[in-house]
């Protein structure tokens, strides 16, 4: 009819709600992908569990060779399996075998975590803070592996009402931030303790720490020292423990850093089933 076109105009979409589009794709993709990898490790571990009955019916057939053999075709017959070196490839095997069981099934945890943090409409769930952190630390095992001495003490195994991939944020972002105080690498501990009220996360590092002027700063939504930094890392954690019924706060650490706790009461706010961790307007708010 000549009037102008009504259609929302995309590039004036609020940018929480790109963001949040953005993200649910990203999880949808996740999803997809450790769907396909759960996949590839069953039959991974299907195979090697044949492969373990196959070489322990192969020793059983060596152990029995001598005992069909003359005395001196039983001494070529040894001859032959010393020059094989078959007692190094026997105990090889086994333990090649096992590292490989275990590489499996940590692929799986992690699999398994990655569906839980990506999951596009989280619920509250019976679980333990110990259990959160695990996961965490199992996405972030590749970060960890090399230049931090990691030292983790568990200790929080009550059952709490709690949003399981919220909280494995939290400890993920904790983690993060004291990996990024010590980019040449250095000492984290990572401990968790119970008051029976309280489950608390405590995450200390061997870094510069955080100046006295900075203690309330470091949690405001944007503030970053880093130069990459999008400054939400710190701000996304805070919002998650308040919403779960706690406290987020840093101070000095006896490693020389600065040590972050994050307590949780497993009482959840209303809107904690509904909130977008990853939108920086709720995040700001």
């Amino acid at each position: 009819m000549g009037g102008r076109d009504q259609r929302p105009d995309p590039a004036r979409r609020p940018a929480g709600e790109i963001h949040r589009d953005k993200m649910a794709c990203l999880g949808e993709l996740t999803v997809g992908i450790a769907h396909e990898l759960n996949n590839t490790v069953g039959y991974i571990a299907s195979n090697l569990n044949t492969l373990g009955r196959y070489t322990d019916s192969l020793r059983r057939l060596v152990d029995r060779v001598d005992g069909h053999l003359k005395p001196d075709a039983a001494a070529r017959w040894h001859s032959e399996l010393a020059e094989a070196r078959w007692e190094q490839v026997d105990r090889d095997l086994a333990q090649l075998l096992e590292e490989t069981r275990e590489g499996a099934d940590h692929l799986k945890r992690v699999v398994a975590d990655l569906k839980a943090l990506a999951r596009p409409t989280p619920t509250s769930e019976s679980v333990s803070l110990d259990q959160c952190v695990e996961g965490g630390l199992t996405i972030l095992t590749h970060a960890l592996k090399h230049r931090y001495q990691v030292e983790r003490h568990l200790a929080a195994p009550r059952l709490l009402n709690v949003i399981r991939p919220q909280v494995m944020q939290v400890a993920i972002n904790l983690i993060h931030n004291a990996l990024q105080a010590q980019p040449n690498g250095g000492h984290l501990r990572i401990s968790t303790v119970d008051d029976g009220e309280y489950a608390t996360l405590l995450v200390d590092d061997a870094g510069p720490g955080v100046p006295p002027d900075k203690v309330t700063k470091v949690f405001e939504p944007y503030y970053t020292t880093k130069p990459s930094g999008t400054g939400l890392g710190l701000a996304i954690a805070a919002q998650v423990v308040r919403s779960h019924g706690g406290d987020l706060t840093v101070s000095p650490s006896d490693l020389g850093g600065a040590r972050f706790a994050a307590s949780f009461s497993g009482l959840l706010h209303p809107r904690a089933e509904t909130m977008c961790l990853y939108d920086p307007d709720e995040v700001a708010q």
